[in-house]
């Protein structure tokens, strides 16, 4: 007994059960059909006898009408023996005519009962007589809809004829009332109900003519809300049905509910009742089968208790395990494989799947630290997700990259080096995938990052404005711990650019790199060369679109290497909308030396020094500005290192500068720095304010 199979057919299909179960259930059905079956039959003769015995009814009252506008010479005749004929007929055995008048074109009106009128009543602008009024050429007679009684406000049908006279003009219009509830009593008595059943008449737009319940008179069919009800309401409203019947649902229970149009009466005779009611033969048929069936069943239970034992403990481990992997990434030990049947070989099945789970989302983890969530899902979901090439796209980056880090790095061992770095790229990552930037690559203590891929997104300009912003205010933390950790601040300048690129899959078959490439990559990089620490510039492309947004400090010409006219960038203060971010106003002011310091000063190019020293002296310092008296101009936005000499030391300190303003003092330039990192030594040597 190794599959499932075998042992379902040895503990549960016992012949002898299957048998008994199949001749029950068979015997069950096939009763039950038989009942439901001549029940709908006799249901639905009963309702078409019905309706025929309401069209003979009216059929009859159509013969009467003719024969009066025929033999009683209505056109000699005087009102009086109008009006006397007419009583008299309003007195025939039936009950359900209650009244025979006749309407004539001045306005006149004369029947057969006394019940008072409405005041200035017309019978002009009556249903019965615009109806008859309205008949086609060569048509004489006809029937309303049911409506009220202008006298009795009960639901009447109005039968009508056209009479002539003898030159051919019309005389009047002739015509019955047949009180709708009246004469569907007497037709709905003869049909035999099972109790809580109950007839119903309606008209032909589903409102209620006739009920038991006097209060449901004239509303609609489907005023209980039951979607039967409002099933049959449709069909009703539906003329093209003539007749229908359904089993179904109704205040919980099963119903039998139908009806049968009468087209003469403009209404249709509904009946419902309970099914519940109905099957008594079928409760005590089946009570005997299971008072015979009952010591087999319990012997199934048994039986089935068994299998449970044996079979479910593993299928709900097995659901256990899944609901927990599915719905709480929680992966853990396989499940133990206690049979080699279908139900061991899915538990086997299932620790592979588990394990293949754990493994693709170590994958997905690890990839993640490296790309943003939206590049992983991309790549890991999209079958072309690792195909190499790309597509052209606008999109924003941004350029990070921390000053002076490179002569930071020689004055601090591997290890606080990579601790620094570690604290600074993991909170601009974070950062920048809050604003559902992408990280291109991290090179060395730069960031380069975009916004707008793999997600299209319409302000990506935006957000990648917002993310500079609150990149600089994080600086303040990241300060902070280095100050707890003995290392010391550091300063950060970001430019951002928008533009067209190449955005896809980069590499060979071995080694492929999510990135953007293209000439807006170098742009947006000699735009964070030309910033000083703390500041974020941004091009002309990105400004156009944030423009409403932001705030700008300044903006100024630059000339860029590779670009044929000058560019202006805009220095960003703060950004409004929904991400309301402000850079602290940052003071210039500097703190005078009492003696001028000289220093060499040299120009450094990508990292490396640049030509001779220029003589000059340190005027003013204070964290992280200085002024330095120079005898020709330096550029905006150069690096340079000024050199110190100090007393008892053979080699010189230095500090790490960025220009940010030149001043023509006619003699010499004073220059506004931007200090990116100074060595531990001169802040014995100087006197520096902050």
């Amino acid at each position: 007994m190794k599959t499932l199979r075998s042992k379902f057919l040895v503990f549960i299909l016992v012949p002898v059960i299957t048998v008994l179960l199949a001749l029950s259930v068979l015997s069950y059905l096939s009763a039950r059909d038989l009942l439901i079956a001549q029940m709908k039959e006799s249901g639905i003769s009963a309702l078409r006898a019905s309706a025929e015995k309401l069209s003979a009814s009216i059929v009859q009252i159509h013969s009467m009408l003719r024969m009066i506008s025929l033999s009683e010479n209505l056109e000699e005749k005087s009102d009086s023996y109008r009006q006397r004929l007419f009583v008299r007929l309003t007195q025939v055995p039936d009950d359900a005519i209650t009244s025979v008048f006749m309407g004539f074109p001045d306005g006149r009106f004369i029947r057969g009962k006394d019940d008072p009128l409405p005041e200035r009543f017309d019978p002009r602008k009556r249903p019965w007589y615009i109806e008859a009024m309205n008949l086609p050429p060569g048509k004489m007679e006809g029937a309303t809809e049911p409506y009220l009684d202008a006298s009795t406000k009960r639901p009447v049908i109005t039968l009508y004829r056209r009479v002539f006279k003898g030159a051919g003009s019309l005389m009047g219009v002739l015509g019955v009332d047949v009180d709708v509830i009246l004469g569907s009593q007497s037709i709905t008595k003869e049909i035999e109900l099972p109790p809580g059943g109950h007839m119903i008449l309606v008209n032909n737009s589903g409102t209620i003519l006739l009920h038991p319940d006097e209060r449901a008179i004239g509303l609609d069919l489907d005023y209980t809300g039951e979607s039967l009800d409002i099933k049959v309401s449709g069909d009703i409203k539906n003329q093209e049905v003539p007749f229908i019947q359904y089993i179904d649902k109704r205040f919980g229970a099963k119903w039998h509910v139908g009806f049968h149009r009468v087209p003469a009466a403009g209404s249709s005779i509904v009946v419902m009742f309970p099914m519940e009611r109905v099957p008594k033969p079928l409760r005590l048929l089946t009570l005997q089968m299971i008072a015979v069936a009952s010591p087999f069943l319990i012997g199934l239970l048994v039986l089935l208790l068994v299998i449970i034992k044996k079979v479910s403990q593993p299928v709900v481990d097995l659901t256990n395990s899944a609901v927990k992997v599915a719905e709480e990434d929680s992966y853990h030990n396989p499940l133990e494989v206690k049979s080699s049947d279908e139900v061991g070989r899915l538990t086997e099945a299932f620790n592979t799947m588990m394990e293949g789970l754990r493994q693709r989302d170590f994958i997905r983890d690890t990839f993640g630290r490296y790309v943003t969530k939206e590049v992983v899902e991309e790549l890991l979901d999209s079958p072309d997700g690792l195909k190499l090439g790309g597509e052209k796209r606008e999109v924003t980056i941004m350029f990070s990259d921390l000053r002076g880090f490179t002569p930071l790095s020689e004055h601090l061992s591997p290890d606080q080096i990579i601790d620094l770095l570690n604290r600074f790229l993991g909170k601009m990552a974070d950062i920048i995938s809050s604003y559902k930037g992408t990280v291109n690559e991290f090179v060395g203590d730069a960031v380069l990052a975009f916004f707008g891929a793999p997600v299209k997104r319409q302000d990506s300009p935006a957000r990648a404005v917002a993310c500079s912003l609150a990149m600089q205010l994080a600086m303040e933390d990241i300060n902070h711990q280095n100050k707890e950790q003995g290392l010391p601040s550091v300063s950060m300048g970001i430019g951002v650019n928008t533009g067209e690129v190449i955005v896809g899959n980069i590499g060979s078959e071995k080694r492929v790199k999510y990135g953007v490439v293209g000439h807006h990559i170098n742009l947006t990089s000699r735009v964070q060369d030309a910033t000083v620490g703390g500041q974020i510039l941004i091009t002309p492309s990105t400004y156009e679109q944030v423009k409403d947004i932001v705030f700008i400090r300044s903006s100024r010409s630059v000339n860029f290497k590779g670009v044929d006219e000058g560019v202006t960038i805009y220095e960003v203060a703060g950004i409004k909308g929904p991400y309301n971010l402000t850079l602290p106003e940052e003071t210039r002011d500097t703190k005078p030396l009492e003696n001028p310091l000289a220093v060499s000063v040299f120009k450094i190019t990508g990292k490396r020094v640049d030509g001779s020293p220029l003589a000059g002296q340190l005027t003013h310092i204070s964290t992280p500005w200085a002024r330095v008296n120079l005898p020709e101009q330096i550029k905006l936005s150069s690096e340079i290192r000024l050199d110190i000499p100090v007393p008892g030391q053979v080699e010189s300190e230095c500090i790490y500068a960025k220009v940010a303003e030149v001043t023509d003092k006619g003699d010499n330039y004073d220059h506004l720095v931007r200090i990116s990192y100074l060595t531990p030594a001169l802040t014995k040597v100087i006197d520096i304010g902050s």
